[in-house]
């Protein structure tokens, strides 16, 4: 497979009635771990090297992947978290500090990756379709948005830059199946939501939903809850029309990828469903994508082609359409091989 560097550019735990806090990260050590391209990576301290599975007792949400297995042959838990909409794309930085290309709710951060100002992410969410907002979970627990996504944040959220979404500082993870509602989990179990219109019409602040003590969340695309729901590990990336269950990526009633507890993340895109599993493999009903064995997390856009994927050299590659410059590469043109848009140690893979 031919692929490309472009030019110029540099938790659930069901079963246990709370929601896991994983915590802050350390910083990983330097010198050269083997078979990591990335600098300043200590061969002695357990790095990512694939992900892990989502399972009943650890499910995973949108936006973030948080356990990996390491060159050690452990189990670690990190944070790599990365999001895209479809005229806009963010990935946590090397740095701590969210970086995006394109357009997210009115803002344009240009062809190149730019910093938003924010750090300390777990989970970044870009509402898909229209791309009028953007929100990020911290490692403190509270959720920041920005946009101008009415529905889902409130009216005192229409603003270009971020905002608390909410007074709560033990948030332990988002989640959304369509453009105008956001629901949030608590460390305790707790579910709130704030939207508008629809199925999920929870209103303005966001509202309790239920009682606490709740393991999982997840929302589809008519916009209702499923708490605790012991059938969906993940909800797709983009949108939840696919879910990680155990038998595979499930879309719309059709399975894909393997039935063996393997697939971590996957989503549909324009043309084609694409799915990662735990060996770092990205497939798609369509073919291969991305180096075998590197991948890390995995970005997809339900209204365009375009994927992106965090290795676990903390590098970004892409492939396909380019909206508004999204993909980092200093234009707008389509990538129409795999890219490298960031180079190796630009994404944030460390281990806790």
């Amino acid at each position: 497979m031919v692929r490309a560097v472009a030019i110029g550019v540099v938790f659930a735990c069901l079963g246990c009635g709370s929601v896991k806090d994983h915590g802050t990260d350390a910083p990983a050590g330097n010198g050269d771990a083997p078979g990591i391209d990335a600098p300043g990576i200590d061969a002695a301290t357990a790095v990512p090297t694939k992900p892990v599975a989502p399972t009943l007792a650890d499910t995973a949400y949108q936006g973030s992947q948080r356990k990996f297995t390491t060159q050690l042959g452990t189990t670690c838990t990190g944070r790599v978290a990365a999001s895209m909409g479809g005229s806009g794309f963010c990935f946590l930085a090397a740095d701590d500090n969210v970086k995006c290309a394109g357009m997210i709710g009115g803002v344009s951060f240009g062809m190149s990756f730019g910093t938003t100002g924010q750090a300390n992410a777990e989970q970044i969410m870009v509402m898909f379709g229209q791309d009028n907002g953007m929100c990020i979970t911290k490692t403190d627990h509270t959720v920041w948005c920005m946009g101008t996504n009415t529905n889902a944040f409130g009216a005192g959220n229409l603003s270009m830059n971020f905002a608390r979404w909410t007074a709560h500082s033990d948030l332990a993870a988002i989640a959304s199946g369509t453009w105008d509602q956001i629901c949030g989990i608590t460390t305790g179990g707790q579910i709130l939501c704030g939207s508008s219109v629809g199925a999920g019409a929870f209103g303005i602040p966001p509202v309790n939903q239920g009682a606490a003590g709740q393991t999982s969340m997840w929302v589809d695309t008519t916009g209702a809850l499923h708490a605790s729901d012991t059938t969906v590990l993940r909800a797709g990336e983009s949108r939840t029309s696919c879910q990680v269950k155990a038998n595979g990526l499930v879309c719309s009633g059709t399975a894909f990828g393997p039935t063996n507890g393997t697939v971590v993340m996957g989503s549909s895109t324009s043309s084609g469903t694409c799915w990662l599993t735990t060996d770092g493999t990205v497939s798609c009903n369509t073919g291969p994508k991305f180096a075998a064995g590197k991948v890390l997390y995995l970005a997809t856009d339900l209204y365009s082609d375009s994927i992106c994927a965090i290795y676990n050299d903390g590098a970004v590659w892409c492939v396909g359409p380019n909206n508004m410059g999204k993909l980092g590469t200093g234009n707008n043109l389509t990538l129409t091989t795999e890219t490298m848009v960031a180079p190796a140690g630009s994404a944030h893979v460390a281990c806790n």
